[in-house]
């Protein structure tokens, strides 16, 4: 593999070709379905490979949870021959072959082009259809529908030497074109082609090498990393709605704690929040974040669901805290009433707005935002017990008080709070596991889809007459919050953070 991995770096492409005896892949951790859409591929005359993260992860002892599979066959002619499939994206077209929620075969096919060297004209295909191909000035490919018509073409248009590894169901033999095997095996993160041209066509590619370096624990290579710094102002020209979901990937996925730990090395963690600079090399700051991070992990691998809401409204926190004391401050030297409930949404919207023009959060996702912060001066306020009803009859509350929990790991003075609320904590998860188990019957026989629609009603308002009235949802009742607060918090906030001299 080495000598492979030679010729490659003086060929540009070198093809290693190795059989089922000599890899030895557990096939049988392969999903069904991948394997049914590349035999129909196969059966209809075409090439069908399955390639990236689900073969990365077999060769890795891993079992995988996504399957790609590359093809010749243009969109539309995989759409046509399964009736479960859907193109979907313009930028790059593939499409998503549906069986269930849970499995999706994601088809692409064969790219085209030159890897080093994008043409800005408009390719066309041998039936005399026109791929769109559109470049901006500064190299960054805006689409992509340029297609190839074998695996080398393809191979060398995908981004990490690890991920353009092609296994063939059918013959067993696995195809690796750009020493992604030896890479594998000495834990290196590879880029295939020039590195800045690579990064100008899709400067995703940088946030998706820390994310790799992050999740299998692998260092970059000195090329690979050498041309971030350079190209990473390019994050900014990336459409907000995919950076949105790039953060997702990179936080919410079981490797929160070692994504901020390689962004910040790589100094592109203030790339794609708006956290001040100031803010974020202070200590009390770093150790919040690594602690949440670190819980947020837990959470992940013990197989609970991570709300991106709650992640952006942990890496904000200490901003929109910031703005908060800094308004007040003011405002208590100029004004004889404050209306804190308006004070603090504004300044939530506008911590909120600014993070949307980098990631461009879901509208409830936004408004989730705002409420958790909302909640926290309830749920911080010097007589809780008059607040007992307002703060428990909001959705929210369990996450505002996860948060709330984490705070209080830094902030000694919360920590009477904690144990105050802890007990309504308590109530609110064991009616909500209640209220869950007896809604799960009528949950998996929907999803079984043995019985038609008018049974399934039935049975429905039958559970919902046995259990009463449905829970009213989220109210949005006024805020209260004590004028009397000292101007000294926040000035001890600010010496906690280390940022008053």
């Amino acid at each position: 593999m080495k000598k492979h991995k030679a010729m490659v770096v003086k060929k540009g492409q070198h093809k290693l070709v190795l059989d089922a005896e000599q890899h030895q892949l557990p096939i049988e951790k392969i999903s069904k379905f991948a394997i049914k859409v590349i035999k129909r591929l196969k059966q209809a005359g075409f090439e069908a490979y399955l390639v990236g993260g689900g073969v990365r992860d077999l060769l890795l002892g891993k079992t995988p949870k996504d399957f790609d599979v590359s093809t010749n066959a243009t969109p539309e002619q995989v759409r046509r021959l399964f009736t479960n499939a859907r193109i979907i994206g313009r930028r790059f077209k593939i499409v998503h072959i549906v069986y269930t929620n849970n499995d999706i075969i994601e088809v692409t096919t064969f790219r085209g082009g030159n890897a080093n060297k994008m043409q800005v004209t408009r390719p066309f295909s041998g039936d005399g259809k026109a791929y769109d191909v559109q470049v901006t000035d500064q190299g960054m490919l805006v689409r992509d529908n340029s297609y190839g018509k074998r695996i080398e073409d393809d191979a060398q248009r995908r981004d990490f030497t690890i991920n353009a590894i092609y296994l063939d169901i059918q013959t067993g033999e696995l195809i690796d074109m750009h020493g992604g095997l030896y890479d594998l095996s000495q834990g290196v993160i590879d880029i295939i082609g020039d590195p800045e041209t690579r990064y100008r066509e899709d400067p995703v590619r940088i946030l998706r090498a820390a994310r790799f370096s992050a999740k299998l624990g692998f260092a970059l290579s000195r090329r690979t990393l050498e041309s971030i710094e350079p190209c990473a102002q390019l994050l900014y020209q990336v459409a907000p709605a995919r950076m949105y979901d790039e953060v997702n990937k990179l936080f919410l996925t079981g490797h929160a704690q070692a994504s901020f730990r390689v962004l910040s090395e790589l100094h592109l963690f203030s790339r794609l929040f708006t956290l001040s600079e100031m803010l974020l090399n202070s200590s009390s700051c770093r150790d919040l974040l690594n602690y949440a991070f670190a819980s947020t992990d837990q959470r992940f691998h013990e197989g609970k669901c991570n709300k991106p809401h709650f992640l952006y409204a942990i890496i904000l926190w200490n901003e929109f805290l910031w703005d908060f004391y800094e308004v007040r401050d003011d405002l208590m030297f100029s004004a004889n009433n404050i209306n804190y409930k308006s004070l603090i949404s504004f300044l939530a919207s506008s911590v909120v707005i600014n993070q949307y023009s980098i990631t461009a959060m879901p509208e409830q996702i936004i408004r989730s935002i705002a409420l958790l912060w909302r909640l926290q001066f309830l749920l911080e306020s010097r007589e809780p017990e008059k607040y007992v009803k307002e703060t428990t009859s909001y959705n929210s509350f369990r996450a505002a008080f996860d948060l709330f929990k984490l705070r209080a790991q830094f902030d000694s003075s919360l920590q009477s709070r904690v144990e105050f609320w802890q007990p309504y904590y308590d109530a609110c998860k064991s009616e909500a596991e209640r209220r869950s188990r007896e809604d799960r019957p009528y949950k998996d026989d929907r999803r079984g889809g043995r019985r038609n629609r008018r049974d399934r009603d039935r049975d429905r308002d039958r559970d919902r007459r046995d259990r009463g009235s449905s829970d009213n949802g989220q109210r949005d009742s006024e805020m209260i919050y004590e004028s009397s607060e000292s101007i000294s918090k926040a000035r001890n906030w600010r010496k906690s953070m280390n940022l008053e001299p």
